[in-house]
């Protein structure tokens, strides 16, 4: 509406200048009332443009985009991971996971997977046992995260029998010398056979006075199994076999779930790569090789890792091609190197079976290898 203006000039029928009060406060509310109802207009988009600005979910690959660890993972018990920065850890009983496709327009998930490519399949063997469990769980780096703030944890999921109970837990870790972790901060969800959305509002304890280590970290767990022993931190889950696929996994502060904050691919993989990353050997390397057999060669990350990882290669032996002394190409027998590592690059430390030449060379590999797995994860 209009903006009403009071008249104070005009002789009014009583011989007074300007309008009396009634119609010139009436006026006042009028316009206070226009004022409200726009301020209401622009809260209302101002939440509307939030709940589409990339960086609220803290999850890392919660679409579950990202598996440079490989894409099936046969029933086991013990912690590995999995699909990038997801964790399945199992005790007693077991836990398979693996990568299903979501067909275009989302499948059996319709309009709710309409926006994913992958999702993350879980297989559970439960075995009674008070001890026993099986859970998939993901750090987030830094303890600090949502500290005494409520947050909203949602998910699309389904799983294979009715009235399946997951246990959804934060944990706040500490770290290394750091103070006891606080776990059982949470609630519980129930899948049934149908594709949902689910949603938890949590409010996380702050930490004043918490002494805080090294590697702390805010830690997510679903868990899908678990024994007496268990009970509390699962909020009941109870022991059960069955199958739970999961997508758009995401936390974000509010009390309101948003749609899922899909980054783009690029980013979505470097995230990843700050934790984990796979080098191939298909690239030009810097070797100095010396009388005494010493070795060097650094291998430069895409990018910077969270801590130096520790640095893993395939057990076939490496097979390279360097210049010797005298110019010439050599073909040799990398062996099994020996790994030293920054959070910039990993570094090949020694060889088995060094070039039986003397002074610099540069070489790369005579075949398509993985060379370098490097592992930074918390």
């Amino acid at each position: 509406m209009a903006r009403k203006t009071i008249d104070l000039d005009t002789i009014q029928a009583n011989g007074k200048r300007g309008e009396t009060q009634r119609p010139a406060f009436t006026k006042v509310n009028e316009n206070f009332a226009d004022v409200y109802a726009g301020l209401d207009e622009v809260q209302a988009a101002v939440d509307s443009l939030d709940s589409r600005m990339a960086g609220r979910n803290r999850l890392i690959n919660g679409d579950f985009r990202v598996w440079q660890r490989g894409s099936t993972f046969a029933a086991a018990t013990g912690a590995r991971y999995t699909a990038d920065r997801w964790r399945v850890n199992a005790q007693g009983s077991t836990i398979s996971a693996s990568r299903d496709d979501i067909a275009a327009g989302g499948g059996a998930g319709g309009r709710l997977l309409a926006g994913s490519r992958h999702m993350l399949k879980l297989a559970v063997e439960s075995a009674a046992g008070a001890d026993n469990m099986a859970l998939v769980q993901q750090r987030i780096e830094d303890v600090r995260t949502f500290a005494g703030k409520r947050v909203t944890i949602s998910f699309k999921a389904r799983a294979t029998v009715d009235n399946f109970k997951v246990g959804l837990e934060f944990q706040q870790s500490f770290g290394t010398n750091g103070s006891t972790a606080a776990d059982s901060i949470g609630g519980a969800i129930t899948l049934d056979t149908m594709w949902r959305w689910h949603q938890l509002t949590v409010d996380v304890p702050g930490i004043a006075g918490r002494t805080l280590g090294t590697d702390d970290y805010l830690q997510l767990s679903l868990w899908l199994d678990a024994g007496a022993t268990f009970a509390g931190r699962a909020f009941g889950a109870g022991q059960k076999s069955g199958v739970v696929y999961l997508a758009e996994v995401q936390i974000e502060e509010g009390d309101t779930a948003t749609d899922f904050d899909r980054r783009p691919e690029a980013l979505e993989l470097l995230l990843c790569q700050r934790y984990y990353e796979t080098v191939e050997v298909n690239r030009i390397l810097g070797i100095t090789y010396t009388a005494n057999g010493d070795s060097r060669a650094c291998i430069p990350f895409k990018v910077r890792k969270r801590v130096p990882p520790i640095i893993a290669s395939p057990p076939t032996a490496l097979n390279l091609v360097g210049f010797g002394s005298e110019g010439s190409l050599i073909n040799f027998n990398g062996g099994n190197p020996g790994w030293q590592s920054t959070v910039d690059a990993a570094v090949l430390s020694s060889m088995s079976n060094n070039m039986q030449q003397w002074g610099a060379v540069v070489v790369w590999s005579t075949t398509s290898q993985i060379l370098v797995y490097a592992d930074a994860e918390l």
